[in-house]
């Protein structure tokens, strides 16, 4: 008989970034309503080193400011609007620091962080801090924040994607990866089944309603999805389920 198939995780990418600005309070807080599993969010360091929330290296696109991030300080950081650009229902949204972010989410949700450019030691030692223990993981395209990430935090659940490792050797042997990550273009079912078979949990990253390929993520077992369209994957998870399980009944 075979096993009953499994929900897969909800990762909502930057927050819920269809419905508010990305990488914001507002953006966490409506996807823990809408019932995220997990919320994915970046993180950069400021001249003086207040870490916070954000994805780019300039903050153009997301604020009504202009320069880079790692030149501002965080005086500068704070007094900008990171809502304005989305709705104005969002004016006055700010770049959440780090701490205040953690804060806002312990007890509530799991959260994701991928480390884009910050001293990855501050930055595990702030999830040490709130305790986020096996409801976090961490991951970076930066190859250095990998290997300090190895090094200082061995026990912190690490993603690598497909693309960054290589292969799924290198993920398990060389990045030491708890969960490998695929994109639209080269999941498929083999490589998530083989994956899971190596012992590593599996995820995709997908920004796009792809409804078709959200029904076979489900078939498969991915683990979790990394995504933007929530509410779509949710719908076809539900009708897949309902789906397998008729299927189930009949045998």
């Amino acid at each position: 008989m075979e096993d009953p198939v499994k929900p897969v995780q909800l990762v909502y990418h930057r927050g819920d970034s269809l419905n508010a600005p990305e990488n914001t309070f507002a953006s966490a807080e409506s996807a823990i309503v809408a019932g995220a599993d997990y919320i994915e969010f970046d993180v950069r360091q400021s001249a003086d080193e207040v870490l916070y929330v954000m994805h780019d290296a300039t903050v153009d696109r997301t604020t009504d400011g202009t320069g880079a991030i790692a030149e501002m300080t965080s005086a500068e950081i704070d007094r900008l609007d990171a809502g304005s650009w989305f709705n104005p229902a969002f004016a006055g949204e700010p770049v959440p620091r780090l701490e205040d972010f953690l804060r806002r989410l312990k007890g509530r949700v799991k959260i994701y962080c991928e480390i884009k450019q910050a001293d990855a030691g501050r930055v595990v030692d702030m999830l040490d801090g709130f305790a986020f223990g096996n409801d976090v993981f961490v991951s970076s395209f930066s190859a250095d924040i990998r290997d300090d990430l190895r090094r200082i935090a061995p026990d912190i659940r690490r993603n690598v994607q497909l693309h960054i490792a290589g292969s799924l050797e290198q993920a398990i042997h060389h990045e030491q990866a708890h969960i490998f990550e695929f994109l639209e273009e080269n999941v498929t079912r083999d490589a998530i089944h083989e994956a899971k078979a190596r012992g590593l949990e599996t995820m995709i990253f997908i920004d796009t309603p792809n409804a078709e390929l959200f029904a076979k993520l489900v078939e498969w077992q991915i683990d979790y999805v990394n995504l933007d369209y929530a509410a779509l994957f949710r719908a076809v998870q539900q009708e897949v389920m309902l789906r397998l399980d008729g299927a189930a009944q009949t045998i």
